[in-house]
């Protein structure tokens, strides 16, 4: 396992960055064993502008599911993240991306939800693709083999 600190050196500064939901509910719960290294990316990375980063409309629509169960206050503080946090920006679905989600899933077997935010980061011009799925590994490298994968747990120790 890498030590924390080598999430300096697989995300290098100025790199942008596409944030799955695994990753960003390890930020936003703060419990989870990539929780550390999620804060690292972050808090040391997006929050002063090193990185930016992106969120694919599923993984915001994902985030949400939580804090509508739990109330209005969970909403507020889950929508203040997603509008307001560091250099975080929103990818709309569109065509394009739905149609090479289409194609990530005919080839891999992947779940339309996880295809989506693949294709979300290869029709974006995105240069690293951060999950906590190390399923993904197996599948990004033939449909997206540009795409660089950070997986957090590979930053815990």
């Amino acid at each position: 396992m890498a030590a924390d600190s080598d999430l300096e050196g697989a995300i290098p500064p100025g790199a942008s960055v596409l944030v799955d939901t695994s990753a960003t509910l390890a930020y936003l719960t703060g419990s989870e064993r990539a929780s550390r290294a999620a804060t690292q990316f972050f808090d040391a990375f997006v929050a002063t502008g090193r990185n930016g980063a992106a969120l694919s409309m599923v993984t915001v629509g994902e985030i949400l599911v939580r804090p509508f169960r739990s109330g209005p206050s969970a909403v507020a503080t889950a929508e203040g993240f997603l509008r307001h946090f560091g250099e975080l920006r929103l990818v709309e679905i569109g065509y394009q991306i739905a149609r090479e989600a289409a194609r990530i899933r005919a080839a891999t077997g992947l779940r339309m939800p996880d295809a989506l935010i693949i294709a979300t980061a290869t029709q974006t011009s995105i240069e690293i693709l951060m999950t906590n799925d190390g399923g993904w590994r197996s599948v990004t490298g033939s449909v997206a083999p540009d795409l660089k994968l950070c997986v957090l747990d590979d930053f815990v120790s």
